[in-house]
């Protein structure tokens, strides 16, 4: 167990030099050093390990710190399953945002947006669709500057990519990539994972598998649901379902909340019926 522990923070510790946000990272409002701490955790839990679970507890521990953090308040309402809490969460963070003002805004305007839709969608509104587009419309507006302004924030970074992918597809996003991507960033797992879904969608399956081999091999020992996510969504797109079905499980198993793994599970079932 202790050598898990220490396996897992020396990847931490990697996961953070190489993001190198020392260098220029956005200001938030909270000024308690815990918060910030398990905040950031959350977000490498999330992206790099795709571990769910492990990621709202620490953003937990982030609003336990500092209940007034609303940029944190809004990461939770994105991630929690319960949607009476996600409303309550919406409610207080549109109450309170008008105290939040420049980059920090910019990226608040974007987590409300996404937590609007989904609030929607859960409700079974009509205005789920057009809430979506909107999200997304300032996604890319407000992260465009938010990339440009911190090229070290390979988080923000990588939910803009993301969203370019919504919006354009898989091979403009590649292109995209090509130059959003500093050299640190290549190897970061999330965004070596997120290239090589990308590439599988444009049937480039050889090179699909050789970055997401590169990512099992960096994560060797990490008990983690990304590598076998990431498996599972090449394989299904290139029509392998006993494959896929196969790591979704794995990575299932790992980490009931993965969002990844259980919606490929879903459309796996469907297939192999």
């Amino acid at each position: 167990m202790l050598k898990r522990v220490v396996v897992v923070m020396c990847f931490l510790l990697l996961v953070s030099c190489n993001t190198d946000t020392s260098k220029k990272g956005v200001i938030y409002t909270t000024k308690v050093d815990a918060t910030l701490l398990h905040y950031h955790k959350g977000w490498q839990e999330i992206m790099d390990l795709g571990d769910y679970a492990a990621a709202e507890v620490s953003y937990r521990k982030a609003l336990a710190n500092d209940p007034d953090f609303l940029v944190g308040k809004s990461v939770l309402a994105r991630l929690t399953l319960d949607l009476e809490e996600r409303l309550a969460l919406y409610k207080t963070v549109e109450e309170n945002k008008h105290t939040i003002h420049g980059d920090e805004r910019l990226i608040l305007d974007v987590y409300q947006a996404l937590t609007k839709y989904t609030n929607l969608r859960d409700q079974k509104s009509k205005d789920a669709k057009d809430a979506l587009q909107e999200a997304l419309n300032m996604g890319e507006y407000n992260f465009r500057k938010i990339v440009h302004t911190y090229p070290h924030e390979v988080y923000l970074k990588s939910e803009y990519i993301e969203i370019l992918h919504s919006q354009y597809g898989a091979q403009r996003t590649l292109d995209s990539m090509q130059n959003l991507i500093t050299k640190k960033q290549q190897n970061n797992p999330f965004l070596l994972g997120y290239k090589a879904i990308l590439t599988a969608e444009t049937k480039n399956y050889e090179d699909a598998l050789s970055s997401a081999q590169a990512l099992v091999e960096q994560m060797k020992g990490i008990k983690a649901a990304k590598p076998d996510a990431i498996l599972a969504d090449i394989y299904f797109k290139m029509g392998d379902y006993a494959n896929a079905e196969i790591h979704a499980n794995k990575a299932f198993n790992i980490d009931p909340r993965n969002l990844d793994a259980s919606r490929l599970k879903e459309k796996i079932e469907a297939k192999l019926k």
